[in-house]
């Protein structure tokens, strides 16, 4: 059972789907994890795919954002969706079980270092992502 493909692009797959595309390569775990728990390669980059997913203007995104903020914590965060690296995984406060349970086939087949890092963003995050959502009308 996996993941229902919801990509516009239609480049989704779910968490298996990613192992068997990608069990030969040698940085074989750099992925973004949508909420339904479906995996996409992070093209054309993190940062990048995460705005696409927006369907908004990047401009109009990060004018909601505090100076301060890292744009990969905020955008994690407004997408729901998990940056995934061999070493460090970026989740939302709140990632869904689907979420979870792609990242657990991921680490299962060791496609994360045994002890990689995950991070979330802060509660500074949650609240400037609420209110940037408020805003743009809770797209």
């Amino acid at each position: 059972m996996g993941a229902e493909k919801t990509s516009e692009r239609g480049d989704d797959m779910t968490a298996l789907e990613f192992i068997h595309k990608h069990q030969n390569d040698e940085d074989n775990g750099e992925c973004l994890i949508l909420p339904d728990g479906s995996v996409e390669e992070p093209l054309p980059s993190h940062i990048g795919r995460l705005v696409e997913l927006t369907g908004m203007d990047a401009g109009a995104l990060h004018g909601r954002m505090e100076k301060n903020m890292e744009p990969l914590f905020w955008l994690v965060e407004y997408t729901g969706c998990m940056s995934v690296w061999q070493t460090r995984v970026v989740a939302p406060t709140v990632p869904t079980g689907q979420q979870q349970a792609a990242l657990e086939e991921l680490h299962d087949a060791a496609f994360l270092a045994p002890k990689y890092l995950m991070q979330t963003p802060g509660q500074e995050y949650v609240e400037s992502v609420y209110r940037a959502k408020k805003e743009l009308g809770d797209r």
